[in-house]
């Protein structure tokens, strides 16, 4: 059951970038901006509903394996 409600906020937030990128090309900059932070917030719960998702952001917080 977790798994699906994040695969529904992954696939809203891949629905909500390709709005945005559509925004930004017809100039609509306010717009694209609001639609950037829905994104955000998508991809936000899906990171929330992910068991291991805590391990991979303390992960990539780190230095280790940056050049």
């Amino acid at each position: 059951m977790i798994e699906d409600r994040r695969d529904v906020a992954l696939a809203i937030k891949s629905c909500l970038d390709s709005l945005k990128d559509d925004a930004a090309k017809s100039d609509l900059d306010d717009l694209a901006r609001f639609i950037g932070l829905a994104a955000l917030a998508a991809e936000e719960a899906a990171l929330a509903l992910d068991p291991q998702a805590a391990q991979l952001k303390a992960l990539m917080a780190g230095s280790a394996g940056h050049c």
